[in-house]
């Protein structure tokens, strides 16, 4: 899953900001989705087992994608490690919260399996995804990067319309082309943190799309320097954290 909502920063914003993405014409800019999360600190001699167990979720996933349920779903294994501890996690999508919690009561039986009962930690997530594209996949891999921030007080409308009028474009014409296979802009739904927090997961094929991605976003960044200033007004900078890790399985409608 969307391993503990994560940040973007300011200058790896830039060319999603430019004006080449602001001119673009973005799709689906009115649906709104639901995205749910779960977090997982395995024991590392215990990660063979805790994935093993999440395989035997991926039929059931399947079957909520195949029949409208949920429209994404996948399965993550952190490569970056962090003192939170989370090492795993899984996350799924929905056009509503009622189908959002149907799959969940559906998934809930297998959490009673002992590789789940032997975990450290664990956390929830439920969030509002404010926008979100993907390709269709039956059995994807790749690797996915949260990036969270934190905007400044009464700021947050502004950071939302610079996403849909900058970003959105720029992430749609990335799923078009396949450098990117999935992405979801999310704010939390129930509140378990501060209030102001949103994040970018981004899902990459492979690693040459993860450095096309950022050479792309280097250059614009040396063409639009400005850009960088208008989002630093917009967000607490001590507040930036990324995650990363390897999607071992993933679906999408």
């Amino acid at each position: 899953m969307f391993t503990r909502i994560i940040t973007v920063a300011s200058l790896g914003c830039a060319v999603l900001f430019s004006p080449v993405g602001a001119s673009a014409q973005a799709s689906g800019q009115d649906q709104t989705y639901f995205t749910y999360v779960a977090q997982w600190a395995v024991p590392r001699g215990d990660w063979a087992a805790f994935e093993k167990a999440e395989k035997d979720d991926n039929a059931t996933m399947q079957k909520l994608v195949a029949d409208g349920t949920i429209i994404a779903w996948g399965d993550e294994a952190a490569r970056v490690h962090t003192e939170d501890g989370f090492t795993h996690a899984d996350w799924f999508t929905a056009t509503s919260r009622a189908n959002l919690l149907k799959a969940l009561e559906q998934l809930m039986g297998n959490s009673t399996a002992p590789a789940f009962q032997a975990v450290t930690k664990h956390a929830d997530l439920f969030l509002h995804t404010l926008a979100h594209n993907g390709k269709a996949a039956t059995n994807g891999t790749g690797y996915l990067r949260v990036a969270f921030w934190q905007v400044k007080p009464g700021e947050g409308d502004a950071l939302e319309g610079h996403f849909r009028s900058a970003l959105k474009p720029t992430l749609d014409r990335d799923v078009e082309n396949g450098t990117l296979l999935m992405y979801n802009f999310d704010t939390e739904d129930i509140h378990t943190a501060e209030p102001g927090g949103y994040n970018l997961a981004m899902l990459f094929p492979d690693g040459a799309a993860i450095d096309k991605f950022y050479d792309d976003l280097k250059a614009a960044g040396k063409d639009n320097p400005a850009v960088e200033e208008i989002l630093d007004s917009l967000m607490v900078a001590k507040a930036h954290r990324d995650t990363f890790g390897r999607v071992t399985a993933y679906a999408h409608k």
